[in-house]
């Protein structure tokens, strides 16, 4: 799919890229990560021709891309940056539908395939396509820069560092969404990252670099077990260090991608999102964004309508914990009552995330109890 032979670039005098090869198959999730300098954003931008290299060749899909038109060639290469990049002037949906129109796809197909990516990050075509990016919050807005790139169905996507400006719950919320999307569409996505909890979280196969040239390439269970340098080292050191177990909160073991909606949402809407999701609850949401309670499909079922709003729906109320609460205390919550998860609470009462039983049990037992017999 993508291929380097002994490609080297230089700013000025400085080397950036040192005669770096290597491969990377279909739809692998490639992580570049290294210290800064390195040269992992100068390497993605070279597969897409931002960046020319002096010497050496680079294949996509076999073809050597000095012999491509670069604008042809970025049309079937889908790229997302931290500044995420969409037209203030622009509907979500035209921001979306920017490169498939220039490809020239047919109004009905973009609605379509615009509508279909959005229902894949829980993000209501009704609601949000018609409304323009300052509408939205940080974590939204560069849901949209991911669909964008995503649009015209291109084969590769390039990323650079997405996530990096967002707070770690709407980036680790994010992280998830990009591994489902990957495997869903099957796309080949070569992302650059400082970060290697991030590295480790979303590749199939790592490249470290230092100095310009590629000290180790492996899989993260590889690289975990046999870091090639002391840098490596020094980096899964930073990545693997934990609290003290005294110390640890709800924070430290809930999950973030819990599916919520907002009591405005249809019943009708809301059914098919669990059945899309294969999940048997939802969390509710008040309009401020404050936590109601939980709505299951029994309640549903009860209420025997499918007309109307989530909200006509007398939510049930779960255990909740705090987000800054001792993990342990909000363990004992859970297998003290008959919940299946806890819903974790920030201090202004909006949702954090869940803890579930089969999330936490393992990792809190070895971690506070020691090992249960």
């Amino acid at each position: 799919m993508i291929r380097f032979e002994n490609v080297k670039k230089k700013f000025g005098d400085t080397i950036i890229l040192n005669n770096i090869s290597f491969n990377i198959e279909p739809g692998e999730f490639v992580v570049l990560i290294g210290p800064s300098g390195c040269g992992k954003t100068t390497t993605l931008k070279s597969i897409n021709r931002l960046i020319t290299p002096e010497e050496g060749k680079i294949f996509v899909n076999g073809q050597d891309i000095s012999k491509v038109n670069p604008v042809k060639l970025r049309r079937k290469i889908g790229y997302v940056i931290q500044q995420i990049g969409l037209f203030p002037n622009m509907t979500i949906e035209q921001n979306i539908g920017l490169v498939p129109k220039r490809l020239k796809y047919a109004k009905s197909e973009i609605k379509k395939i615009t509508k279909d990516l959005m229902e894949m990050v829980d993000m209501s075509y009704d609601e949000y396509a018609h409304k323009y990016p300052t509408e939205l919050s940080g974590g939204q807005q560069q849901r949209i820069g991911v669909l964008r790139a995503l649009a015209a169905s291109p084969p590769i996507v390039l990323m650079d560092e997405p996530f990096g400006a967002l707070d770690p719950m709407t980036r680790a919320t994010l992280q998830e969404e990009i591994v489902k999307l990957q495997k869903k569409l099957k796309k080949t996505i070569v992302f650059v990252t400082h970060d290697m909890n991030e590295a480790l979280d979303l590749a199939d196969k790592i490249i470290f670099m230092e100095h310009g040239e590629i000290v180790q390439m492996a899989s993260p269970d590889e690289m975990l077990a046999n870091p090639a340098n002391d840098l490596i080292r020094d980096f899964m050191r930073k990545s693997s260090a934990t609290s003290d177990p005294l110390n640890l909160t709800a924070a430290d073991f809930m999950r973030t991608n819990a599916i919520s909606v907002y009591k405005k949402r249809s019943i009708r809407e809301c059914t098919d999102l669990m059945a899309r999701q294969h999940i048997d609850s939802l969390l509710i949401k008040n309009e401020d964004d404050t936590y109601a309670g939980i709505i299951n499909i029994k309640d549903i079922k009860k209420h025997g309508k499918s007309s109307g709003t989530i909200g006509e729906i007398t939510p049930y109320q779960n255990i909740t914990s705090d987000i800054t609460e001792n993990a342990k205390d909000s363990f004992d919550k859970l297998y003290n009552s008959g919940d299946n998860y806890v819903v974790v609470l920030n201090d202004d009462k909006t949702i954090a995330g869940i803890i579930s039983k089969t999330s936490m049990a393992t990792a809190m037992a070895d971690t506070l109890w020691g090992d249960m017999q």
